[in-house]
This record gives C-alpha cells, structure tokens and sequence, in this order.
C-alpha cells in the first residue's frame, strides 16, 4: 500500500493511531445510510481535534484505497459498493466539515463527482510512505484548501 494510507499498518502492529479514530482503514463500517447517520458522524468530528480531523481524513482515504485495491466475490460486491460511497461521502462530510458547505457545493457548480474526483487526485499525488496518518491528513486538507474558497 502507497504512503498516506499507513494508518492499518499502525493498527496491525498493534499500534494505535489514536484514541479518537472514527474510520477503520480495513473494516470500515456503513455510518452515513440515513440523515441521522450524516448528523452523528458531523457531530463526532466537531469533537475531533485538528490532529485526530486530520488522521480520520487518512483513514478514509486509505479505507477507500482498500476497497478498491482489493478483490472481493461477486456476492460481497453491493457490500462494498456501498461502503465505497459511505467512505467517499465521509471524504465530502470532513470538507464540508472543514471548509463549508458554499465552498463544497461551488466546487465545479455543485458537481459533487468531479469534486470527489479532485479529492482522489490530491490523494494520489500526495501519497508517500513516510507521511503519517496525520500528516498525510493534514497535506491532504491544505491541497485541497487550494481550490476551495467559501
């Protein structure tokens, strides 16, 4: 797995990240499937602080990477598409989260596929193995800071 995405390794030597990580890199769960959904998982990163923000960006990013860098049966498959959504709507709520929703939804006149694709693109072109969770979080947050203005 490429850098930015080191959060599981962290995790399977039995080191932890952090207290406070809300996103699993390999076993995400569904969070976002409701309006109440949305509403928790904005309230659990208003008690995040910047450090822990920037590691659950990570984390979702690197979920995201894992579901679609591995293979899965074709019976798993409805599973994991709608994890993939669940993990790239978190990617969208951290933004909105962080840089508002007028500066998310002017992104590319409220296209929100193109604004996910910017946010992968960033994603790949800052990836590197010596980032930490919370650095590749943080680089990931200031790329992305360039192109959004509220």
């Amino acid at each position: 797995i490429i850098g930015g995405k080191m959060g599981f390794l962290s995790n399977l030597l039995g080191q932890k990240t952090d207290d406070l990580t809300l996103t699993s890199t390999f076993e995400p769960k569904p969070e976002l499937q409701s309006e109440k959904g949305v509403r928790n998982y904005m309230l659990k990163l208003s008690k995040l602080t910047h450090s822990d923000l920037c590691v659950e960006f990570s984390n979702v990013m690197a979920a995201k990477h894992n579901l679609m860098m591995f293979p899965s049966g074709a019976n798993d498959y409805r599973e994991k598409q709608a994890m993939v959504t669940d993990v790239t709507d978190k990617a969208t709520a951290i933004c909105i989260f962080v840089f508002g929703q007028s500066a998310v939804f002017g992104y590319a006149d409220r296209d929100l596929s193109s604004f996910n694709e910017l946010i992968n693109n960033i994603d790949n072109e800052i990836a590197h193995p010596d980032l930490s969770p919370e650095q590749h979080g943080a680089l990931l947050i200031k790329r992305l800071g360039e192109y959004l203005q509220e």
